[in-house]
């Protein structure tokens, strides 16, 4: 859609909100013939949109509709926002419905602010990058509309996320004296808003700016603060300081932007209104009880949280009080989850959804490549690896094409996330920008000498098959986009966006911005990138909440979702997969509880637990309990590769535990099975499942690097032997058939002695060795009819691990120790990617490791193993 279209649709869509037919809109004159059959297209398209409602568990399903009785007619502050995201902003009008009915589903969930004394709250569920803020700016407007005449929207920790809040609600719904462009316009005397923060980076509260008389007034007061320990100290001894009769009468709503980060009380004590006093008790976390004690002040209260992942949310105590600040932030009002708005890219979308349970698929954008561990190794070195100079040059091609399509006044961006530390992030951007200079002046000054041949390769390669799927009517060859190459070129800047340079990306100051963005904690919750087509993002977080909010790539790409890229690596692909079921199975929930008549109080929600990641941080689900329901390992090979092999402290510790419950495991399996042992080591048959269930419970993993789940391993061992499944196990020591003086041996008191240690070499500077099995481990213990079905699997096409755990019989099961030595790598060149375990093998905390795999065979009874963590208000099954 170029502009002339774009002002057409616009000026249409305003005329249909005015009640004009398509025929009359174009009887007006103001839609070019050229655009005529355009506007006739999006217009039906848009009316035919089928809107889905947001899902709702609300506490009284009985209580009155107050706001089926208020007359609209007088509203001022949503028909002003209304109009303004139709005639401005070009929201199409399926997605103003939305909008509307949505807050208004909010909205009649809070009390009616007339009501003598009220104590609201609640959450709602977006996605990330959805339109949140839109939500409760809609749900602020029509709360003032109401009669609600104090507003505080707490939004996110830093300047720059208040100040981007602040920023949107002046232009939406506060205006400007100077009634500049873009912006409501200013509302009439007695309307206006009374304003106690500003829009500047410094404009957090300050009582200077704030005068109590205009709390007992008729016009609305707006404040927009962090949440911070003394700004919310300052606003809370500002009103202490207001009149009591204010404070009893004066309608507030707070909103809580991005709910799960700061709010949710990480430190105090679990206990009741009405139950004894803890001896221990501990005050609730800074932030949390400033919260609680700011509602805790005013007679008439709404408080609704808002989030795109409510893990922590969900899991506060249902029934959690505090002497001092009142009841904790639990949403025992309401639970609102808001539909998928149109034209919304979520992860899903991106990453693919599997369910495991039914083993359905939702597709993904043909989007995500690659990054190696060994670019991984590149990054840890302090160089630019091939993977992130691809996605740079991918970044001028993406903004070329753009600009091709009539968007080259739009603003894009690139996104380079690899790690937290500001030393990092100013390393890796005085590099990119090094590059990016030295592409634009090839560009310049050699355009012949290669780059233009390789940005045709990559254009043709790379880009022309996704948009021929996706937009075949928008695929041009690269002498299309070649003449906006310059341009782009020359518009990009190199921002390092941390709290080190103080630079901003301000999309407001400058629309059109063009930007390369490194950066880390700033540029992973809240903040939206404008125009974002390139993500290079290898940072790596092992909690949902944590993981899914760095995704800055979720939101709207309509018309431009052909060119956006992501660059990661396969196991976080893996795990934004993972969490596009996670938000899919809570949204489920949501919509069977609701179809139920259920409260927040009676049933909690519950949310799937990941084998190698953790649903939020272990001091906000301090007080849930885990839940176990049946998963299938047939037919996989579950082994552990990572260790934390970049804390050898910890390390150490694990290894020595480790090879303590080795020795007391295989003493209990008496003498091994000479029939089957040979040169690499010992193996028993026959094992019974009960010796291995409690060797894999004491077996230590650890929980940054794991990747697996002992406990969803040994439920599903359980609920198969209680069935005749897997219960007789083969249980092999895989060591080298001779024994290497620099390897080592490893003495876990055998009858045949040490065993020859193997080497095992170390994926870069991760914590990863790749894989520790070899291809012909898994056939250990096999018979010789079970060995010839395995060769008939293999004849097949079957890959070896799979075919030898075909072979198996359910009843059996394979379980192989690894005795790995600290020296493994040493004095050998395995290629650039892999390197020696240990820089320096004889540092005493360098121990040698201890690795497993378990080769699980076929199941008749393919039960499943699903954990979920809940809260205090517990999940249980509804029918």
């Amino acid at each position: 859609m170029d502009i002339e279209q774009q002002r057409a649709l616009r000026t249409a869509q305003s005329l249909a909100d005015l009640g004009y037919s398509i025929d009359a809109i174009f009887a007006t004159g103001l839609i070019p013939e050229a655009h005529q059959q355009f506007v006739r297209d999006e217009l039906e398209r848009d009316a035919n949109i089928e809107l889905v409602p947001a899902r709702s568990i609300i506490a009284d399903a009985n209580r009155e509709d107050w706001l089926a009785s208020v007359d609209r007619s007088n509203w001022y502050y949503w028909p002003t926002l209304r109009n303004y995201l139709i005639t401005v902003k070009g929201w199409q009008s399926a997605t103003i419905r939305s909008l509307d009915d949505s807050s208004d589903r909010i909205l009649r969930q809070l009390a009616t602010p007339v009501t003598p004394t009220f104590d609201i709250r609640g959450l709602v569920l977006g996605f990330v990058q959805s339109g949140k803020t839109a939500n409760f700016t809609a749900l602020i407007a029509k709360a003032t509309d109401a009669g609600y005449r104090l507003v505080i929207v707490l939004s996110g920790i830093d300047n720059g996320l208040r100040r981007q809040t602040n920023i949107r609600l002046k232009r939406e719904l506060v205006g400007y004296p100077e009634g500049r462009a873009n912006s409501v316009r200013l509302p009439p005397l007695g309307q206006q808003w009374h304003e106690f923060t500003r829009e500047d980076l410094a404009g957090d509260f300050q009582p200077g700016f704030a005068n109590h008389a205009a709390l007992q007034g008729s016009q609305p007061v707006l404040l927009v603060i962090k949440k911070n320990g003394p700004v919310l100290r300052r606003l809370l001894r500002w009103l202490d300081d207001a009149p009591i009769e204010v404070r009893r009468t004066l309608p507030m709503l707070v909103i809580d932007d991005e709910a799960d980060q700061a709010s949710v009380d990480t430190r105090g004590t679990y206990q009741t209104e009405d139950g004894p006093f803890d001896p221990d008790y501990e005050p609730p976390s800074v932030i949390n009880g400033l919260i609680r004690d700011l509602l805790r002040k005013f007679d008439r209260r709404a408080y609704v949280a808002y989030t795109a992942t409510p893990f922590a949310n969900i899991l506060i105590p249902h029934d959690a009080s505090d002497p001092h600040v009142g009841n904790d932030l639990y949403p025992k009002d309401f639970i609102i989850d808001l539909p998928r708005p149109p034209g919304y890219f979520g992860a899903e979308d991106i990453f693919g959804r599997f369910d495991p349970s039914s083993g359905a698929t939702a597709d993904a954008l043909d989007v995500i490549r690659n990054v190696p561990d060994e670019d991984i190794a590149y990054l840890e070195h302090g160089t630019l690896p091939p993977s992130l100079i691809s996605a740079l040059e991918a970044f001028v091609l993406a903004g070329a094409a753009r600009a091709q399509r009539g968007d080259a006044s739009a603003p894009a961006t690139m996104l380079v996330h690899t790690s937290q530390l500001i030393a990092t992030q100013a390393h890796i951007g005085a590099q990119l920008a090094a590059r990016f200079a030295e592409i634009r002046d090839e560009w310049r000054y050699q355009r012949g000498h290669g780059i233009r041949d390789r940005l045709m390769a990559l254009w043709t390669s790379e880009f022309r098959p996704v948009i021929s799927e996706v937009h075949p009517e928008r695929e041009v060859g690269f002498e299309g986009i070649e003449p906006h190459i310059g341009p782009f070129l020359e518009a990009v800047h190199v921002k390092e966006v941390n709290s080190a340079t103080g630079d901003v990306l301000d999309y407001e100051r400058e629309p059109n911005l063009k930007a390369v963005a490194v950066g880390g904690n700033r540029l992973s919750r809240g903040l939206t990138l404008e125009g974002l087509l390139i993500s290079y993002f290898v940072r790596r977080s092992a909690t949902y909440d944590t993981l899914m909010q760095m995704g800055r790539w979720f939101g709207y790409r309509n018309g431009f979702e052909d060119l956006t890229r992501i660059w990661t690596t396969a196991e976080l692909a893996g795990w934004f997969s993972d969490l596009a079921f996670v938000e899919h199975r809570l949204r489920e929930d949501i919509t069977v509880y609701e179809n139920q008549g259920l409260t927040p109080y009676q049933v909690g929600m519950r949310i799937w637990q990941h084998p190698a990641m953790q649903v939020t941080n272990p001091l906000k689900r301090r007080f849930a309990s885990s839940t176990t329901i049946a998963q299938s390992y047939a037919l996989n090979l579950e082994q552990t590769f990572k260790f934390p092999l970049r804390r050898l402290d910890d390390l150490a510790v694990q290894c020595e535990a480790n090879r303590l419950a080795v020795i007391d495991f295989l003493r209990q399996l008496g003498r091994p099975d000479l029939n089957v042992s040979d040169a690499k080591g010992p193996v028993w048959t026959q094992v019974p499942v009960r010796p291995i269930l409690t060797f894999l419970n004491s077996f230590r993993l650890d929980e940054e690097t794991r990747t697996l789940s002992i406990s969803l391993i040994t439920a599903y061992i359980e609920r198969l032997s209680d069935n005749g499944e897997l219960i007789r196990w083969t249980v092999g020591v895989r060591g080298r058939s001779t024994r290497d003086p620099v390897l080592g041996v490893a003495d876990w008191h055998l009858p045949g002695g040490p065993v020859a240690q193997v080497s095992r070499s170390r994926l870069g500077e991760s914590d990863s060795l790749g894989v520790i099995t070899d291809p012909d481990d898994e056939s250990l213990g096999l018979t010789d009819t079970q060995l010839q079905e395995m060769e008939r699997l293999l004849a097949s096409g079957t890959s070896r691990g799979r075919a030898a755990r075909g072979a198996r019989l359910p009843e059996e099961a394979l379980l192989i120790l690894y005795p790995i030595s600290k020296y493994s790598g040493v004095g050998t060149s395995e290629g650039r990617n892999r390197r020696p375990i240990y820089s320096d093998p004889d540092d005493p905390r360098a121990r040698d490791l201890i690795g497993f795999a378990i080769s699980f065979p076929r199941s008749s009874r393919q039960q499943r193993v699903e954990a979920y963590l809940e809260g205090t208000a517990g999940w249980r099954p509804v029918e």
